[in-house]
């Protein structure tokens, strides 16, 4: 298959796939629902943090407290990352709109605008897959951006799915 015929299946894939989402999001029952619900996606984003902030640390300077580049610690990350990324409209299956006074840093867009939000963590997921393909290169320089282009995906979806801290 060509590479433009892969785009073109798995754009239409991840259209299919944001759909599919949107359609199985239904809206928490009661407010112990919503709360396991946003609970359990909370859970899931400590991990993705955790899981990035050594790779973070790597593009640091030393002496701003930033740690060598380990290629492996790479690899191995960005792997995990990419397994998490993909699960994160899955954490969403679950509309909790509706219960206010639970707290929870997800804004209305990611139901409303499910489409967008499946494509942002589709593009987490492509990140991390290039971040530890390139980290396997054992190319310093390349892997250090790779690493940074994976973390503008996350803050690309943060920008219209996660409140602002106050």
């Amino acid at each position: 298959m060509k590479y433009g015929n892969r785009v073109g299946v798995i754009a239409a894939a991840a259209v299919v796939s944001a759909v599919a989402v949107a359609q199985t999001a239904t809206p928490a029952k009661s407010a112990a629902d919503a709360k396991v619900a946003i609970e359990a996606r909370q859970e899931h984003f400590k991990t993705i943090k955790k899981t990035f902030e050594p790779l973070g640390a790597m593009l640091k300077p030393l002496s701003n407290g930033g740690k060598e580049l380990d290629t492996a610690v790479v690899a191995t990350n960005a792997t995990r990352l990419q397994e998490l990324a993909q699960a994160i409209p899955a954490k969403f299956t679950v509309d909790t709109r509706q219960f206010k006074d639970i707290k929870t840093d997800a804004r209305d867009a990611i139901w409303a605008s499910a489409a967008d939000f499946k494509a942002k963590a589709d593009a987490m997921a492509s990140a991390a897959v290039n971040a530890a393909s390139v980290a396997r290169s054992g190319d310093v320089g390349a892997t250090k951006k790779a690493i940074a282009d994976m973390g503008k995906t996350c803050g690309a979806c943060h920008d219209n799915f996660k409140a602002k801290a106050n």
